[in-house]
């Protein structure tokens, strides 16, 4: 197993709790390949990767002192972590927190806006698979504002459309790409 802190060891940042189950799943590959099937070595080597106060909480959890399942152990670490189940991946908190900031930021390049694009469909198209949110909703969302000039054409474009019927989302995004290409 690598030493913490080397450029292969799994790393996991508290404050990102989407990211606890890939921080496993890259633990998995490291046993497997260091062929490590001891619970308590596993154990050892899950807190082993996190920064001191994360490790002294999970070496503090009942499944860790105990001869426990890791299997145990590492649930006992998910319920920790609301939004590292995999069911909660993404909410609509989290897309409304991204167009939000994309609007107070706007779009300022082409660069800008391809960030924006890959980020939004990641949050969106988990949302719409979980039926948490509709396709027109998906669409109403997407709204990247950049300067004056770009407004007004989306405003042009919008007019062209009846407003109850919401443009599909291809379509947008092409616009903007372009519009954005133009400026």
């Amino acid at each position: 197993m690598p030493a913490r802190g080397d450029h292969v060891a799994p790393t996991f940042d508290p404050k990102q709790p989407r990211e606890l189950r890939r921080y496993f799943e890259d633990l998995e590959f490291l046993f497997n390949r260091a062929r490590v099937t001891n619970a308590t070595e596993k154990k050892v080597h899950a807190c082993r990767y996190v920064d001191f106060d994360t490790s002294e909480l999970w070496a503090s959890l009942a499944d860790y002192a105990t001869v426990a399942r890791y299997e145990d152990f590492r649930e006992a670490i998910y319920e920790l972590y609301p939004g590292s189940e995999e069911e909660r991946r993404w909410s609509v908190a989290d897309m409304d927190e991204l167009t939000g900031e994309r609007l107070r930021l706007g779009i300022q390049n082409l660069a800008d806006l391809g960030d924006y694009h890959r980020q939004f469909l990641a949050i969106t198209t988990f949302l719409r698979s979980k039926n948490r949110i509709s396709e027109n909703e998906q669409c109403r969302a997407f709204a990247p504002v950049s300067n004056d000039s770009h407004a007004r054409r989306c405003a042009i474009f919008s007019l062209r459309h009846n407003s109850d019927i919401p443009n599909s989302c291809d379509l947008i995004s092409s616009f903007h790409y372009t519009a954005c290409d133009d400026s």
